[in-house]
């Protein structure tokens, strides 16, 4: 704790200490972010999104084809954040998610990245349609991933400049952002179930499309 209130002092950082020993580090106007186990230390932060366009500049800026992540009314923050650690540790530069019908980022979310959070873009657009036809421009491919989906994902290839595109835990893609993907990709099921959890699903996308990409490197 008096670590962590030097390093609030030194970088300017107000700090308030409470009556049973707590302290909240906290910056004018921002949000106080709650999680049942605090440790006796509570920040008040605003999460640091970036806007869209911003996110097109630094695409052109990429030493390697983009590779995007675009949730689909996913409402459960436990797959946000693991999501996210999945997309940090696979590479990703950035993920996109809609203001509404959807989780924001949450000290639930925070916790679960393990802080991953912090290492990675992450831009929140009005309207995912919209966003995929301008990334359409950019020559960036939307592949949507369903259960029924047209191909399986290790017959597709995602080398290319790539958005991924995860729906919702319950319903999957929504039936309009589904219309605007350039192609459906499943993940084969071998057993008696035929559907994953989000952030499962997500994970073993993300590294196909790793293990493509490095083997046409090699």
């Amino acid at each position: 704790m008096e670590e962590v209130m030097g390093l609030a002092h030194k970088n300017g950082i107000a700090v308030s200490v409470g009556s049973e020993k707590t302290v909240e580090v906290f910056r004018k106007d921002h949000e106080l972010t709650v999680q049942e186990s605090s440790q006796g230390i509570a920040a008040r932060i605003v999460f640091p999104f970036i806007a869209f366009d911003e996110l097109l500049n630094s695409l052109k800026e990429a030493p390697s084809p983009p590779l995007l992540l675009a949730l689909d009314s996913i409402q459960d923050p436990h797959n946000i954040g693991a999501i996210i650690r999945s997309a940090v540790a696979a590479g990703a530069n950035a993920i996109i998610l809609p203001k509404d019908r959807s989780a924001t980022i949450t000290a639930t979310v925070i916790k679960v990245s393990a802080g991953s959070v912090f290492h990675l873009n992450i831009c929140r657009v009005t309207n995912l349609v919209n966003c995929f036809n301008v990334l359409k421009e950019a020559g960036i491919w939307i592949f949507g991933a369903a259960k029924d989906g047209a191909r399986p994902v290790y017959d597709v290839d995602l080398t290319v400049p790539a958005c991924l595109v995860i729906g919702s835990e319950g319903k999957g893609l929504r039936p309009f952002v589904a219309e605007n993907c350039d192609l459906h990709i499943s993940i084969p099921m071998q057993g008696s179930l035929d559907s994953l959890n989000a952030s499962v699903a997500a994970g073993i996308i993300l590294f196909e499309t790793v293990r493509q990409r490095k083997y046409k490197c090699t």
